[in-house]
């Protein structure tokens, strides 16, 4: 058989697309502000709120369990979502949900100053013998127009049951995927007083269970358009914590193992997914940066990131696939645990009429859940996770694009162009067959463009890339520099030689201890301690003289410090290790 030439595919593609979608907004506002033509001053707010540790700690302390209940709560009475259902009836069907999350974004459009633009993007697809369909998106506009990326974050509002188009069964699809429509909602209502950069879209797919067709037509409206997109966090089975019999690889162990501490965030690797070399891994290991050293500090329960190394389960696919297919970043958030495989196989929950909220085991039963299937604290926990990174995202520098050189045991960075500004960088480094695909670790260097890292230990394959800092905030780590690392002495990596101890107490109140444990005298001729506010400016510096052993250090807060630090051990003005520190009044 005669192949079709390649370019012949991509315009047959484009006409059968652009034939089956036939895309249009309800709101010209909205459309105007997602092609980029408005007037940022148009949607400036009376107070001005785009602070790292404004947003930070905004995120954390407002996102309400009782919200995400109670929007979940409303969710289910709609009986059967199924993007092939009623459209007509107010009470039942995809139709009367849609516009109910229609309404409610536009109530939280009224609470701010009617900044968030609340819109229907149509489109045509045969989906259950439905043929009109329609996201629902809320589109705050950036203040920055000289940098037109959009950042989207979404989950899918349609369910289903056993049946792929059964549009008369009870499909409550709490976890599946009212926990990821939810979310959405609820950082919809939390962001739209803050003023970002960029340009937000929060998103509300349908289709998705039968082909991921309202992921499909917005991805395609951006890049026919040539719209550019930083990041896609897609958001689906974000809320369910129990693991089910038959949960798709890589997941749970095994049936009702609970995990509520653990999230999976899923990305396309290599071409082959052979390794872990992509901008959406990159986008991974930003978040799981900002999880670890921003947010977890603040949580009594602290959440753990599993970089995963597949796109998606085995046989599963998502929504934030087709952005990736037409080049964007993108990543899909999804809960340690899952109950069940798609199938629609009992006892497993997932796409069955029992996927519902939780149960009331109380003897006799008084009408109340008092036990949860979607855990109301582990979605919070990963709203926060979310809504932390998107407003740190929407507010971060552009990406570097630094150049690499090699040098024995290790590497020289040098930061060119118009990011020779900002003279504060972080280098993610990590090593092949480490057993993980996170940073091993991640360097700070400030007042420098020349980033030199010379200490790594020989015959290892060293992967390196950079992030400009701006006002406390990393851009997107670079494109991966990869290298073998070649010396001609025996050099001991510094981090393996000392190890930075969390402080004792954390938070503190008057006063606290450092200990840092060495494995020989001194290192270096000039080492200290220096604690960070989170724009990277030094407040304190404590010198000192390191010993074989453990040395402690004392610290009193005489200079009433408050709130959220760093600390950071140097040596020869290198930062070996970061921690962070909290100072309560």
């Amino acid at each position: 058989m005669k192949k079709i030439p390649l370019y012949l595919i991509f315009i047959f593609q484009g006409f059968f697309v652009s034939a089956q979608y036939n895309m249009e907004f309800s709101n010209p506002e909205a459309e105007a502000v997602f092609f980029g033509n408005y007037n940022p001053d148009n949607y400036l707010p009376s107070v001005v709120i785009n602070h790292p540790d404004s947003i930070l700690f905004g995120v954390v302390n407002d996102v309400s369990k009782d919200s995400l209940y109670h929007y979940l709560e409303h969710i289910d009475s709609y009986y059967n979502r199924n993007s092939g259902s009623d459209t007509v009836s107010e009470t039942n069907g995809i139709g009367a949900v849609r516009r109910w999350i229609h309404k409610k974004l536009v109530e939280v459009s009224g609470q701010n100053e009617n900044r968030l633009l609340v819109t229907y993007l149509t489109f045509d697809a045969n989906i259950c013998g439905q043929y009109v369909h329609r996201d629902v998106i809320g589109i705050l506009p950036g203040l920055d127009t000289s940098n037109k990326e959009i950042l989207v974050i979404e989950g899918h509002y349609d369910t289903r049951c056993e049946g792929v188009c059964d549009t008369s069964c009870y499909s409550p699809g709490m976890e599946d995927n009212g926990s990821g429509t939810v979310l959405v909602m609820e950082l919809a209502r939390i962001m739209s007083k803050y003023a970002f950069n960029h340009t937000i879209l929060f998103t509300l797919t349908t289709g998705e269970d039968q082909g991921l067709y309202g992921a499909k037509a917005l991805a395609w409206h951006l890049w026919q358009n040539d719209l550019e997109v930083k990041a896609v966090l897609n958001n689906d089975m974000i809320g369910g914590v129990i693991c089910g019999n038959t949960s798709s690889p890589p997941s749970c162990p095994y049936m009702n193992h609970v995990d509520s501490t653990h999230v999976r965030i899923f990305s396309k690797s290599s071409w082959d997914d052979s390794s872990a070399v992509s901008p959406h891994k990159q986008l991974a290991r930003y978040i799981q940066m900002n999880q670890v050293e921003r947010i977890n500090p603040l949580l009594a329960t602290p959440m753990n990131i599993n970089i995963i190394i597949s796109e998606d389960r085995v046989g599963r696919s998502g929504d934030h696939i087709p952005f990736r297919e037409r080049g964007y970043t993108a990543i899909r958030f999804c809960s340690q645990n899952e109950h069940g495989n798609g199938s629609g196989t009992p006892p497993d929950r997932q796409h069955t009429t029992n996927d519902i909220l939780g149960v009331d085991t109380t003897v006799p039963p008084d009408g109340i859940i008092d036990s949860f299937y979607v855990d109301m604290g582990y979605l919070r926990r990963n709203s926060i996770m979310n809504g932390v990174n998107l407003g740190l995202l929407a507010i971060s520098p552009p990406t570097p694009s630094p150049a690499y050189m090699p040098i024995p045991h290790g590497v020289e960075i040098q930061i060119q162009g118009a990011d020779t500004v900002y003279k504060h960088y972080r280098v993610g480094v990590r090593s092949k067959g480490s057993g993980t695909l996170n940073f091993d670790s991640i360097l700070t260097f400030q007042n420098t463009t020349s980033l030199i890292i010379d200490y790594l230990p020989e015959d290892k394959e060293c992967y390196f890339s950079v992030a400009n800092v701006n006002n406390g905030v990393e851009s997107l780590f670079s494109s991966e520099y990869t290298t073998m690392i070649v010396g001609t002495n025996e050099i001991r990596q510094l981090s393996e030689q000392i190890s930075l101890y969390q402080n004792q107490p954390n938070p503190v109140t008057s006063s606290t201890e450092f200990v840092i444990l060495s494995q020989r005298d001194q290192i270096g001729n000039n080492t200290c301690i220096t604690i960070n506010d989170l724009m990277g400016r030094v407040v304190q510096r404590l010198n000192l003289t390191l010993s074989k052993g453990k040395n402690k250090i004392r610290f009193q807060n005489n200079s009433g410090l408050q709130g959220v630090y760093t600390y950071s051990l140097l040596i020869d003005n290198q930062v070996i290790k970061t921690r962070k520190i909290v100072f309560l009044q």
